[in-house]
C-alpha cells in the first residue's frame, strides 16, 4: 500500500513518471527540437544569404544606374556638340550663300554699269553726230550752197577742235 504524503507520492509510479518524462524529453529533443533547430538555423542562413545576395544585387544595380546616368550625360553632351556643330555649319553655309548672292549682285551691277556706260557713249556719239549734222545744215542754209564731203569733214574736225571737245566732255 502506498502512502500519500501530499501531492506527490514517492513510489514506483513516481519513478516511472520521471523516467517517462525524461524519455519523452529525450525523444522530443532528438526528433523535434534538433530538426526544428536545424531547420531554423538553415532558414536563418538562407535569409542571411538572401539578404547578402540582395545587398550585392542592389550594389550592382546602383553601379549600373550610375553608369547609365554617366553614359546618358555623355550622350547628351555629345548630342549638344553635334547640334552645335550642325548649327555652326548651317550658319557658315548661310554666310556662304549670302556672300555668293552679294558677289552675283555685284557682278550684275558691274555689268549693268558697263552697259550703261556703253549706252551713254553711244548716245553721246549719236548726239555729237546729230549736233554736227544740224550745224552743217545750218551752215549750208547760211552759206546757201551745198557742201561736199571733204569740206564737211574739214568743218566737222575744225568745229570739234574749237568747241566740241571742251563742251562735250561735260
Amino acid at each position: 500500500m502506498e502512502v500519500y504524503t501530499g501531492l506527490v507520492s514517492f513510489g514506483w509510479s513516481w519513478f516511472f513518471q520521471v523516467a517517462n518524462t525524461l524519455i519523452l524529453v529525450a525523444l522530443l529533443f532528438k526528433f523535434l527540437f534538433k530538426p526544428v533547430n536545424n531547420m531554423l538555423k538553415k532558414r536563418t542562413e538562407t535569409i542571411a544569404n538572401d539578404l547578402s545576395s540582395a545587398e550585392t544585387q542592389r550594389d550592382e544595380a546602383e553601379k549600373l544606374r550610375a553608369d547609365y546616368e554617366k553614359r546618358i550625360k555623355e550622350i547628351r553632351i555629345e548630342a549638344d556638340g553635334i547640334l552645335k556643330d550642325a548649327k555652326n555649319k548651317a550658319d557658315d553655309r548661310a554666310k556662304e550663300i549670302i556672300q555668293e548672292a552679294r558677289d552675283k549682285s555685284d557682278d550684275i551691277i558691274a555689268k549693268a554699269q558697263v552697259e550703261i556706260d556703253r549706252q551713254n557713249r553711244n548716245a553721246y556719239n549719236e548726239l555729237k553726230n546729230d549736233v554736227a549734222n544740224m550745224a552743217f545744215m545750218a551752215a549750208e542754209k547760211i552759206i546757201g550752197e551745198k557742201m561736199d564731203d571733204k569740206l564737211n569733214e574739214k568743218l566737222v574736225v575744225k568745229f570739234i577742235e574749237e568747241a566740241g571737245d571742251v563742251k562735250w566732255q561735260k
